[in-house]
Order: C-alpha cells, then sequence, then structure tokens
C-alpha cells in the first residue's frame, strides 16, 4: 500500500542525530602536531647537522627546508580544507607551492648533467637511499593523522585528497629528517629529498581513495 511521503521522511530521519562539524583549527593542529612529533623523533635518534646548532645556516639548506615546510602545510591545509566539503571551496592554491618545489629536482637534473654525472657516486648514491627511507618513514604518522581525518569527513574527490594528503606527509617527512641530513647539494636534495615526495604522493594517491570511500 502507498504511504504517505511526509510519513515516509519521518521515518527515514528519525532515527538520525546531529554531528558535531568538523573544526578546521583542531585538524590543522592534529596535523602541524604529528609534524612536530617526527622532528622530535629525528632529534631524539639522530644528530642534528651542526649548523643548526651552531646558528649558521647553509642557504642552499634553508631554501629547500622552507619550500618543503611550506608545501607541507599548504597541501595539508587543503586535505583539511577537503574533509569538509561545500559549494565554492578553493583546492588549488597547495599548486604554487608546489611548483617551486618542483624547481629543485629540475636544478638537481641540470646540476648532474653540467658535471657530467660525477655528482652521483657510490656514497653517494648509498646515503640519498637512506634520505629517502627514513624520510619516508618520517612522513607516516602525518599520513595517518590526515587519513583518520578524511575518515571523520566527506571529502568529495578521494583521489586528490589522497595524493595531496601523501605530498603533505612526505614534505613533513623529509623536512623533519633534513635537521639531520648532512647534505646541502642541490643534486642530492633536489633527487633524494623530492623523490621522498614523490614516494609519499603515489601511495597516498593509491591507497587514501579506498580508505576514505563513504
Amino acid at each position: 500500500m502507498p504511504r504517505d511521503s511526509n510519513t515516509l521522511i519521518a521515518e527515514l530521519v528519525g532515527s538520525l542525530e546531529p554531528v558535531k562539524p568538523l573544526s578546521f583549527r583542531r585538524g590543522f593542529a592534529l596535523a602541524l602536531a604529528a609534524a612536530a612529533v617526527s622532528v622530535l623523533g629525528v632529534a631524539a635518534m639522530f644528530d642534528l647537522r651542526p649548523d643548526l646548532l651552531s646558528g649558521r645556516f647553509e642557504p642552499v639548506f634553508l631554501l629547500a627546508s622552507g619550500l618543503f615546510l611550506v608545501l607541507g602545510i599548504a597541501a595539508s591545509v587543503t586535505v583539511i580544507v577537503m574533509s569538509r566539503p561545500r559549494v565554492g571551496s578553493d583546492h588549488g592554491g597547495w599548486a604554487w607551492a608546489a611548483a617551486m618545489v618542483a624547481l629543485l629536482p629540475v636544478a638537481a637534473t641540470l646540476v648532474t648533467f653540467g658535471r657530467g654525472g660525477s655528482v652521483l657516486g657510490h656514497d653517494e648514491l648509498l646515503y640519498g637511499a637512506e634520505c629517502l627511507a627514513l624520510g619516508s618513514s618520517y612522513s607516516v604518522l602525518v599520513f595517518a593523522v590526515l587519513v583518520w581525518w578524511l575518515r571523520k569527513g566527506a571529502p568529495t574527490s578521494p583521489e586528490r585528497a589522497g595524493l595531496l594528503t601523501g605530498i603533505a606527509a612526505g614534505c613533513f617527512g623529509i623536512f623533519a629528517f633534513s635537521l639531520h641530513c648532512r647534505y646541502d647539494d642541490i643534486v642530492h636534495i633536489g633527487l633524494w629529498h623530492s623523490a621522498v615526495v614523490v614516494v609519499a604522493a603515489t601511495a597516498g594517491r593509491a591507497l587514501v581513495p579506498r580508505l576514505v570511500r563513504w
């Protein structure tokens, strides 16, 4: 028998309960706290760079670390905003920071060809692989926090949210480990440090959409 539409609607919504909106400040604070824990982890497990302790910073280190930090912040902000979809939201601000960070591997490639590939010796490759592995490991906590936050929300583009989750996590991870890394060469930073972001972004794009479906 047909039922009155008002009665049907009342039955559908009768068991619903109000949900507290996600707080942008809380999400951003959690992301920064996870990044801070990663930094403290590097400080506890490794020796910090001598120039950090002496206050005499290398320009390449400052520039590269600053770019990774800015992109990590921009990407994490975008992820948190994407967890609360609404009409008119702009999710493209991170792209400018990403374009600046992309200059690092471009510069590294040009310098490598200019030096005839001599900068890619055995020791450099081994240490580069160590930076890639440890930088990636220090991105896991931020990655987990952002995924947890996305699961609390309702991102309308899980693929993009996953990509940005990986970018944010990778940037914070390599920023943390760069406080220990002894290399200031643009080739090492542009290739190996940037590779951490690429690996994390690839993992985020592949894994996060499966974890935040709603």
